[in-house]
C-alpha cells in the first residue's frame, strides 16, 4: 500500500483532493514540504481511491522529519477514512525492509481546526508542537538603519556555500529548516516565486553574518527564513535583516506580510511581536499520547 514515488497522474489526483479540502476548510492541508514531495518523489505515500478518477484519502509520511500529513475528501468524511489512514501509519514497514519506518513525532493539523482537534482527541493524539502564523500590514515600513560594519546585498550563486553553512548553524536544532542541503536549496530557487534580490544577505568582516529570505506570492509577502550566524547573536542583526526584508517586500508590491515561527522560539516570537506582527493562526503537530512530549 505504501509507495515512495507517485506517478504524475497520482500526484495530480492528490493536488485535486487538497484543493477540494482547501475549498471546504479555508486552508491548504499540505505544506510546502509535502508539495515538494509530490513534485520530486520524496517521502512515502498512501492513497485511498474513491470514485474513478479521484482520491478520497491521502497520507504522506516524511521520514526525515518524522511527521505525517493526512487529508480526506470533504464529501467522504466521518466514514472512518482518516482513522484507517492513521492505522496504516502505525503499521508502516520497518526501515530495514525498505519501507516507510521510523518514529512518528506527529501528524500536522494546519490551522488546528475544530474537526482536526476532534479527530486527534478520538485517536488519542495530543499537541506536541505548534507553529504560529503571524502577520502584519506593510504600511509605513521603511528601510533600516544599517549599523557600521554590516553591509546588505542580494544573493548570488557564489553565496550558496556560506548560506547553507549559516543556515545549518542557525537552525541546528530545528527539525525541518536545519536539514536544508544543496538539493533543497536548488529546489526552492527553482520555484517561480524565487527572487535573488529578495534573499538579502548581511556581511561583516568575518563573512556572512545572517540572511533574510523573503517570498512573494500573488501580492502577499512572507518572511520565509531569517537566519543569523551564532557568532553574531546579540548584535541586533536579526532586527536589521527583518526590517530590510519588509522594506523590500513593500517596494515590490506587497501590502501585507506573514511568517511562520515555532511557538517554542520565544526570542524570535518576541522580536516579531515588537515588529508589529500578531498571531493569525496556529498549526499544531499532534503526537500519540503515550509518546514522550518535548
Amino acid at each position: 500500500m505504501w509507495t515512495n514515488r507517485l506517478t504524475p497522474e497520482q500526484a495530480d489526483l492528490v493536488r485535486a483532493l487538497a484543493a477540494r479540502a482547501e475549498a471546504a476548510d479555508g486552508i491548504d492541508p499540505l505544506n510546502e514540504e509535502a508539495r515538494f514531495a509530490l513534485r520530486d518523489g520524496a517521502g512515502e505515500h498512501v492513497l485511498l481511491t474513491g470514485v474513478p478518477g479521484t482520491v478520497s484519502g491521502y497520507l504522506q509520511w516524511q521520514p526525515a522529519y518524522g511527521t505525517a500529513q493526512l487529508v480526506v475528501d470533504p464529501a467522504q468524511r466521518r466514514r472512518g477514512l482518516g482513522t484507517s489512514l492513521l492505522a496504516v501509519l502505525d503499521d508502516r514497514p520497518a526501515p530495514e525492509t525498505g519501507g516507510a519506518g521510523g518514529e512518528v513525532s506527529g501528524i500536522w493539523a494546519f490551522g488546528d481546526l475544530a474537526p482536526a482537534r476532534g479527530f486527534a482527541l478520538a485517536n488519542h493524539l495530543s499537541p506536541s508542537r505548534s507553529l504560529l502564523i503571524m502577520d502584519r500590514s506593510l504600511a509605513g515600513i521603511m528601510a533600516p538603519d544599517v549599523p557600521d560594519g554590516l553591509s546588505l546585498r542580494g544573493y548570488t550563486a557564489a553565496d550558496a556555500g556560506q548560506l547553507l553553512a549559516v543556515n545549518a548553524a542557525a537552525f541546528a536544532h530545528h527539525p525541518e529548516q536545519g536539514v536544508l542541503d544543496a538539493a533543497g536549496l536548488a529546489a526552492r530557487m527553482a520555484e517561480p516565486w524565487f527572487d535573488p534580490a529578495g534573499l538579502i544577505l548581511g556581511f561583516d568582516a568575518e563573512g556572512l553574518a545572517g540572511f533574510h529570505w523573503t517570498k512573494q506570492v500573488e501580492g502577499t509577502g512572507e518572511v520565509y527564513v531569517i537566519g543569523v550566524a551564532p557568532r553574531t547573536q546579540g548584535r541586533g542583526y536579526g532586527k536589521v535583516l527583518l526590517q530590510a526584508g519588509l522594506a523590500h517586500l513593500r517596494s515590490t508590491g506587497s501590502d501585507r506580510v506573514l511568517l511562520y515561527v515555532d511557538s517554542a522560539e520565544e526570542v524570535a516570537v518576541r522580536m516579531y511581536e515588537s515588529a508589529g506582527f500578531g498571531v493569525a493562526r496556529r498549526d499544531v503537530l499532534y503526537a500519540p499520547e503515550d509518546q514522550e512530549q518535548p
